[in-house]
């Protein structure tokens, strides 16, 4: 069962945090995400959170998606990002992105089942800056447009590799950041 976090379950979302991602969030950055949407599946196996406002139109941006390493492969995500889709929709969101390292084959397919595209690849700020490391990971951004009756407007089916699907992207930009991205952008 998907549901809303409370603080409770914080020490439990850092865990996947630290065994998920290489340059985890901390406690604090958690805390001050409880009043987005942020789900758990209920034994806190997985979370989602995302955050969104209105511009010149609704968007809205998902900022993290982790599950337990050993209850990947059974749906959790999938009903985690189904469960905040939805919501979205519910509030009229428009438009949907993600950052998502290029690496991550099984989240990037995940993705496009729901029918985000990849529409830019950037190096990480973060690799290239500080640690001047040659092999700065690639982040694809991945954009979902859904359509004015408030539903997933999904694309035709993209190739099994995401190589494939890189059509029209972006070349990555300057460390220096000329496009304005900075590095709590670019980190989520």
């Amino acid at each position: 069962m998907i549901r809303t976090a409370t603080e409770q379950d914080i020490d439990s979302v850092l865990k996947i945090e630290k065994l998920s991602f290489g340059i985890p969030w901390s406690l604090n950055s958690f805390r001050k995400k409880l009043e987005e949407i942020f789900l758990v599946e209920d034994e806190v196996a997985g979370y989602l959170i995302a955050e969104y406002r209105q511009c010149n139109c609704y968007m809205a941006t998902i900022k993290k998606l982790a599950v337990h390493p050993e209850q990947r492969r059974i749906g959790i995500g999938k009903d985690l990002l189904d469960m905040g889709l939805t919501i979205l929709m519910d509030r009229g969101v428009e438009l949907v992105m993600l950052n998502v390292e290029s690496s991550r084959r099984p989240a990037i397919l995940l993705y496009t089942k729901f029918g985000f595209r990849i529409t830019y690849s950037s190096f990480c700020h973060a690799a290239t800056l500080f640690a001047m490391d040659s092999k700065a990971p690639t982040f694809f951004t991945m954009e979902l447009q859904m359509n004015k009756k408030n539903t997933f407007a999904p694309h035709l089916p993209l190739s099994e590799d995401p190589k494939h699907n890189l059509n029209g992207i972006l070349p990555p930009f300057e460390a220096e950041g000329r496009d304005g991205v900075t590095w709590d952008e670019m980190l989520w």
